[in-house]
Formats: structure tokens, sequence, C-alpha cells
């Protein structure tokens, strides 16, 4: 008889090759499979514009499968790759699925639905994550496609350093130079969430690449 620790670590897998075949038709493509951690996905709904979509597959007795999309414009993108000097991937915005449903429903919705104790859970579990990405996911995603809508979901949400940093670069390639600095002087002003010399360097790169005022 196989143990609870065991028939929780044949979870990622199957959550995995579930989901993919589950998203395929809609024109996402695995691009990250960690078991343990996460498997993640990405769709190219325009050029120039990629939509992220990631699953939690971490827990011990149980697995929370926590869905999370993102928006990311490759060309804002690589610019704060180059400004932050780092690489990986940047999406500009970003929603946990929780939050996402929340605000949708009148009702509360349990986060139970993505619970997964048991392999024979999974397909049910999965089923329910793609219909909730169809439902709560999607519209967020398109309503985001854009840069001037993209800057206005950031203006309106609590911001902290990444946010500021964000809408500084973004605000500085739609052409507005001077809102794009204010963002910047907060970005240096505000607790710090990235260690290593990361803030300088992004200042130092910002100032560099689009003068100072």
């Amino acid at each position: 008889m196989m143990s609870r620790s065991e028939h929780v670590a044949q979870i990622p897998m199957r959550v995995a090759d579930r989901l993919t075949e589950q998203l395929a038709p809609g024109g996402w493509r695995r691009h990250r499979f960690v078991p343990d951690d996460e498997v993640a996905f990405v769709r190219e709904p325009v050029r120039g514009v990629v939509f992220h979509f990631g699953v939690n597959l971490a827990g011990r007795d149980a697995v929370s499968l926590s869905p999370n999309v993102g928006v990311e414009l490759t060309a804002v993108a690589e610019l704060q790759r180059q400004l932050f000097d780092r690489s990986g991937t940047v999406c500009q915005v970003g929603a946990s699925m929780g939050d996402l449903v929340k605000d949708a429903e009148t009702r509360e919705v349990s986060s139970a639905r993505w619970w997964v104790a048991l392999p024979q859970q999974v397909d049910e579990a999965a089923a329910q994550v793609v219909a909730d990405l169809t439902a709560y996911g999607e519209p967020f995603l398109v309503g985001n496609q854009t840069l001037p809508k993209l800057i206005q979901t950031l203006l309106g949400r609590p911001k902290s350093q990444v946010e500021y940093g964000t809408l500084a670069v973004c605000l500085a390639v739609s052409g507005d130079l001077s809102e794009a600095r204010a963002m910047l002087a907060k970005f240096g002003s505000v607790r710090q969430v990235f260690a290593g010399g990361t803030t300088e360097t992004f200042i130092h790169n910002f100032a560099e690449r689009f003068g100072h005022e």
C-alpha cells in the first residue's frame, strides 16, 4: 500500500500532463516544469505579447494548484532586463486566480477547488483550473495586452518597488518621461525589495538610457 507522500509525489507529473493536453487546443504550450515547484505555460496571442499561466505543484501532504496569470510585453520586458542587468522572464502585470475569482464573484468561492491530495483527483482539479483560466484568467490577460491598459492597471494598484520600477519603464516607453521619472523617484525612495545593488543599477541605467531631468 502506498503512503500518502508516495501518492502526493505522483501528482505533479499528472497535473502537468493533464494541463498540457487540455490547454494545447487554446494555443498554450508548456515551457517550464519543475516537480515540487510549478508548471508554466505561455501563449502568444499577437506578436510582441506573451501570456503566462503558472500552476503551483509544491506540497507535502497535498497540493494546492493555486494558478496565476501574467502579461509580458516583450519589448518592455527586454528593456527591463537591460536596465536591471538581469535575465529571466519579466511580466509587467500579473494576478493570482484566487484574487481574480474573488473580484468577480459576489459569493465566496473556496480555494479547495484547486486542492489535490490523491492522483485520482487530478483530472477533476485540472479541469477546474482550465475552466477558471477561461472564465477569470482570460479576461484579465486580454484586458492588459496593450501598453496603455497595462499602465492603467498598474496605476490603480497598491505599489511596491517592483510596480514603481515597472511603471517607470512602461511610461518611458509610452513617451511620458515626466511621469516615468516621477515613478523612478518613488522606486528609489520606497522600501527596497531588490538586493545586491539592483536598485542603484536600475536607476543608473535608466538615467543613461532616458537622460536626466
